[in-house]
């Protein structure tokens, strides 16, 4: 029987352990009913086992099932042993034993066991219930799998008929499409008749308000047509497009033309009325003719947009332009030539005047004129310049056969300077749009002065300065220097007897009138310009000789008036005309003064020069290239002479000889009146340094020349030397004779040289630069006689000739 027992328990756990086996399990759960199991096995925990049939709990809980607890198991046990204990049980053999101990046993194992049962029962139970729900589930599947079918075929159907709805769609829409292209296509040649109606409607006017949207629509079918010329009869549209633009542009042509041709009539005086005078001219050229200005600029401004568009806009645009100028011409040229020739009658000898007057009306007609044009159109036209050139080349026609007839340099210079600073730079070039026609008329007339004055320059020159014959008057000197001298001492005098004068009469007499007062103002003037230190009457410039007042005067007018290379030109022809006069006049003074006159006069005016010429900054220096023809006719002569060879084989061939020998030369000759200037000055310097040495110590520097040639032979020459003092020039009484001289020389020309230094200069550091030199060389002739005596004579001798010693010499 526990054979039995061991095999059941076996088998059950054996059993148990293959219930969840992972490889082959008897009842394989899934993840639901393994929880469900887990929390049944958790409920089953706490549920006590079933009691016996005995026992109070069963009978009073109706046969519920009660699991004992390990406590309550080990209880049973302890009275079963206590019942044995007892006596209850009466054991008498060992069988009896055994079959008690064996009761015991199975009635414990029937114990342990029943709550296995009963949870055996339960899964049995609840098998047949999954069982019964995997049936159910089977057959929900199935409906799943029949209704998954079903709507997998009402879905296939329901996709097939949206796809061909959103075809048949589609197909709509591309026909729609094309309907509408073809209707967009249809409406540029449909438009052809309602533009032609509207054309050749009477009351359709240029001023109508559709008539620059049927511009539009024009331009536009023009437009596609030039773009789809692939079309059938497109070119025969496009012909039929371009005939209503070219009726609707001479619709605006015929407006425009008749507005400017109404708008001049009722401008133009009529035959018999007087001419509008200068303060109605603005109202009636202008004021008048702007009153169709803003219909036309607006028509103007959409035709200027245009012209891109077409060539038919351009030429009608040019049309325009061509009839508001033949209007405007018609009017105010007229009105413009009678203005410049009142003010050429007004200004018959005022040059100055009338280029004045005649460059600021100009200027005021220019600015009016492009007012007046933009209020026509909006862009500017060539033809605008055009215009005003011609109104401005009427005043240029009437100053051009003045101009070229001014002899006078002041008045050239003047007009240069009025049409380059007061036109070119203040008005000009401050508005060079709208002033653009004047500029070149102005430019024209300045070119044209600046040809006549340097042409008159050029004539002045040698007229003036290259010809000029002086009167005794202009080389009475030193006469005149003296003359303004003493008249400066005249009033430096005047002046100190006023002066006392007045402080003896203050007292009686505190107010002085005022015509006494600018006498007084103007002799001070005079006697502080005279009587000033260092100023000399040659520095005034009435004193100056009169070339160099022109030559100044000639280049003061060019210098702002011609371009600095032109200036360059004459002020080197000037300088070099005015020192050739100066020379013939210092060659003059001399005769009639004296050399040492001569030679001041000349330093100081080319001083003059030299100073005057510092400002103007230019270089006076002038490249000139020629050619030199002397060859030539040498050449051409030797060919003449050579005729047998002149196709002689060999290398001298005589027209052979005459090409090579016979070429002009390229000669380059370097003009430069500063460099002749100062060479000439530094010329003049040294003359005058070396007459006052000759005037002071010229007896000694021809008694030293003479010794120096008998030394010089006394020390070649190996004879008898011959002694100095025994030449007749050399004797002791000439030697002194010669030294008495010099002295007297310097005693009595000395203060006259520096008198004259002084008159003529005026300027100590010129002065001691002219006589430093001078005193030198005199120091140096007496040094070299001091040194010849104290050689050659004895002491007696040297008493008799009374040289003085370096000490005194100083």
């Amino acid at each position: 029987m526990e054979d039995v027992a061991d095999v059941n328990i076996a088998r059950v756990r054996e059993n148990l352990s293959n219930w969840e086996d992972d490889s082959s399990p008897l009842a394989p759960l899934t993840p639901r009913e393994r929880d469900s199991i887990i929390e049944v096995t958790a409920g089953s925990e706490w549920r006590p086992l079933p009691l016996g049939e005995e026992g109070e709990e069963g009978e009073k809980g109706g046969g519920e099932a009660r699991q004992d607890t390990p406590d309550q198991a080990k209880h049973r046990l302890h009275d079963s042993l206590a019942a044995l204990k007892l006596g209850e049980v009466k054991i008498e053999s060992s069988q009896q034993f055994l079959t008690w101990f064996a009761g015991v046993e199975g009635e414990m194992c029937e114990e342990q066991d029943t709550p296995y049962r009963d949870y055996v029962n339960q899964l049995e139970s609840h098998r047949a219930e999954c069982h019964t729900l995997l049936a159910q589930l089977d057959e929900a599947l199935a409906n799943l799998q029949q209704l998954s079918s079903q709507y997998t075929s009402v879905s296939n159907k329901t996709s097939a008929l949206h796809t061909d709805c959103e075809h048949l769609l589609a197909e709509q829409t591309r026909l729609a499409n094309k309907a509408d292209t073809i209707e967009s296509k249809l409406m540029y040649f449909k438009e052809i008749d309602k533009i032609s109606q509207k054309l050749n409607s009477p009351a359709f006017q240029v001023t109508s308000e559709g008539f620059i949207p049927l511009l539009a629509k024009i331009d536009e079918c023009i437009s596609y047509m030039n773009t789809n010329m692939t079309f059938q009869e497109s070119s025969l549209y496009l012909a039929k497009y371009k005939h209503c633009l070219s009726r609707a542009l001479g619709m605006v042509k015929t407006y425009v033309t008749k507005s400017l041709e109404n708008a001049t009539q009722q401008v133009i005086p009529k035959s018999g009325a007087e001419k509008p005078t200068t303060d109605n001219a603005a109202v009636l050229y202008y004021g008048k003719f702007r009153t169709n200005a803003p219909r036309i600029k607006s028509l103007m401004a959409e035709i200027e947009d245009r012209v891109e568009n077409s060539p038919e806009y351009t030429n009608l645009l040019s049309d325009c332009h061509q009839c508001y100028f033949a209007q405007r011409n018609k009017l105010l040229g007229p009105c413009v030539t009678d203005a410049v020739a009142q003010l050429s009658q007004q200004y018959q000898r005022d040059y100055c005047s009338l280029v004045r007057s005649g460059c600021a009306f100009l200027v005021h007609v220019c600015e009016d004129e492009h007012a007046l044009f933009h209020q026509f159109f909006s862009t500017t036209t060539p033809e605008l310049d055009s215009f005003l050139q011609s109104l401005c080349t009427g005043l240029y026609d009437v100053l051009r056969p003045l101009i070229i007839h001014i002899d006078h340099l002041e008045t050239l210079s003047e007009l240069c300077n009025i049409l380059r600073r007061g036109m070119i730079e203040e008005h000009l070039q401050n508005n060079p749009t709208q002033l653009a026609p004047l500029t070149s008329v102005v430019h024209q007339m300045l070119e044209d002065s600046q040809e006549r004055l340097v042409y008159r320059a050029h004539i002045y020159v040698q007229t003036d300065i290259a010809n000029f014959s002086p009167s005794p008057g202009d080389l009475a000197y030193p006469s005149k220097l003296q003359m303004m001298e003493s008249i400066a001492e005249s009033l430096a005098s005047q002046r100190k007897q006023m002066h006392s004068r007045n402080a003896s009469i203050s007292s009686m007499s505190s107010i002085r009138s005022a015509t006494s007062e600018e006498v007084a103002n103007i002799t001070g003037a005079a006697e502080e310009r005279f009587s000033r230190v260092g100023t000399s009457p040659a520095d005034l410039h009435g004193m100056w000789y009169p070339t160099v007042r022109r030559t100044l005067m000639c280049l003061f007018k060019l210098y702002r008036c011609v371009d600095r290379s032109i200036f360059q030109g004459v002020s080197l022809e000037a300088l070099s005309a005015c020192m050739q006069s100066l020379s013939r006049a210092s060659a003059t003074i001399s005769k009639t003064s004296s050399p040492l006159d001569a030679q001041l006069f000349e330093i100081k005016h080319l001083l003059i020069l030299r100073e005057q010429m510092a400002p103007f900054q230019v270089d006076a220096c002038l490249h000139e290239t020629s050619l030199d023809w002397s060859k030539v006719r040498t050449a051409a002569l030797g060919l003449v002479q050579k005729r047998g060879r002149l196709f002689s084989l060999s290398s001298n061939n005589a027209l052979l000889e005459f090409i090579v020998e016979g070429t002009p030369q390229v000669t380059e000759q370097r003009l430069d009146s500063k460099r002749d200037l100062d060479n000439r000055l530094k010329k003049l310097c040294e003359l005058l340094i070396l007459t006052c040495t000759e005037t002071l110590s010229g007896p000694i520097t021809v008694f030293l020349a003479k010794a120096e040639v008998i030394l010089q032979m006394n020390r070649e020459e190996s004879v008898k030397p011959i002694v100095l003092k025994n030449q007749p020039f050399a004797v002791p009484e000439k030697t002194g004779d010669v030294v008495s001289t010099c002295l007297k020389n310097i005693r009595t020309h000395l203060p006259n040289i520096q008198r004259s230094m002084q008159l003529y200069l005026a300027n100590r550091d010129t002065e001691f630069i002219l006589f430093k030199p001078v005193r030198t060389n005199v120091l140096t002739s007496f040094s070299k006689l001091s040194e010849v005596i104290a050689a050659n004579y004895n002491e007696e001798d040297r008493t008799i000739i009374g040289c003085p010693s370096q000490e005194e010499e100083h």
